[in-house]
C-alpha cells in the first residue's frame, strides 16, 4: 500500500482543487499545465492500482491455502492409482497411458499436468467395460477411499489456484509497478499545487488553512 494512503490523499488534493476554481470562477492550471481533471484521473487510477494490489493479494493467499490443502493428498492418490493400476490391469491399454509419477518438490505447473492426465485415464477406466476386467471392482476406490469424483474435482481446485496464482501475481506486479510510477507523478503535482494555492490566496484564507 501506499505510504500515509496517497490515492486517499490525492483525492482529498482533487476535491480540494475543485474548491479553488469554484472560488475563482475559472480553471486553476499548475506551471506544467497539468489540469484538475487530469489531476483527478490520476488520483482515481492510484486508488484502483491500490485496490487491485489489496484485493488480488487476498486471492494470492487464498490460492496458495488451497494448492497446499489439496496438493499433497493428490500426490499421494496420484501414486496410489498408478500403482493400482499396474498391479490390477497388467497388460492392458492403460498401463502405457500412464505418465511418469514426478518427485513430490517437482515443480507444480508439472504436477498439475499429470494429475489432468490421471485424472482422465481414471474416469476411462471406471468407464471401462467391467466383463473386459471381471477381476477389477469397478468404478475404482483407491486403498485410501478415493473415488475418482473426489479426485477430479481436488485437481480441478489445484488447478484453478495455479491459476489464480499465476495472473493474481503478474496483476499485483502491474499494480505497484503502476503505485511507484504514477505515486511518484501524484507526490510531484501535489507539492507544486500547494505552492500555487499559496500564490493565489493571501495567509488565513480558508482555502489556504484547509489544504490538506
Amino acid at each position: 500500500m501506499l505510504k500515509t494512503d496517497l490515492a486517499a490523499r490525492a483525492a482529498s488534493y482533487a476535491s480540494h482543487w475543485e474548491q479553488v476554481e469554484t472560488a475563482l470562477g475559472r480553471a486553476v492550471l499548475l506551471p506544467d499545465s497539468t489540469k484538475r481533471a487530469t489531476f483527478a484521473a490520476l488520483a482515481t487510477e492510484l486508488k484502483t492500482a491500490q485496490t487491485t494490489v489489496i484485493t488480488r493479494t487476498n486471492d494470492l493467499e487464498g490460492a496458495q491455502g488451497t494448492r497446499d490443502r489439496v496438493g499433497e493428498p493428490l500426490q499421494d492418490s496420484a501414486a496410489l492409482f498408478t500403482a493400482f493400476v499396474r498391479a490390477s490391469v497388467p497388460g492392458s491399454p492403460f498401463i502405457p497411458m500412464l505418465p511418469k509419477i514426478p518427485t513430490k518438490n517437482a515443480a507444480a505447473i508439472k504436477w498439475e499436468k499429470i494429475l489432468i492426465d490421471l485424472s482422465s485415464i481414471w474416469e476411462r477406466l471406471d468407464d471401462a467395460d467391467a466383463s473386459t476386467y471381471p477381476a477389477l471392482s469397478l468404478p475404482v476406490t483407491l486403498s485410501s477411499g478415493v473415488v475418482h469424483t473426489g479426485f477430479a474435482a481436488d485437481v480441478a481446485a489445484y488447478s484453478a489456484a495455479l491459476t489464480t496464482l499465476r495472473d493474481a501475481s503478474s496483476e499485483i506486479k502491474q499494480a505497484q509497478a503502476a503505485l511507484r510510477t504514477k505515486g511518484k507523478t501524484a507526490k510531484d503535482a501535489i507539492v507544486a499545487y500547494r505552492a500555487l494555492v499559496r500564490t493565489l490566496f493571501p495567509a488565513g484564507h480558508p482555502l489556504r488553512a484547509s489544504l490538506p
